[in-house]
């Protein structure tokens, strides 16, 4: 099991920019039931791209396949 996020800097740097964006949909959410399962929704496929790069990283984000 590698964790690609601590051995490979290109890849630590795109799972940054992911997780960034990832906050970033929190920060600027409404407060609204249906803005927050969107936000949720879209956090998800955030995770999946991170997850492509790093499963494991992925996993321990809370990625659900």
């Amino acid at each position: 099991m590698e964790w690609k996020y601590y051995t490979n800097k290109a890849i630590k740097r795109k799972i940054d920019h992911h997780l960034h964006q990832a906050a970033m949909l929190f920060a600027n959410c409404e407060s609204t039931k249906e803005a927050r399962a969107n936000a949720l929704k879209k956090e998800q496929e955030i995770l999946q791209e991170i997850y492509k790069l790093d499963p494991h990283f992925a996993d321990r984000c809370g990625y659900k396949r």
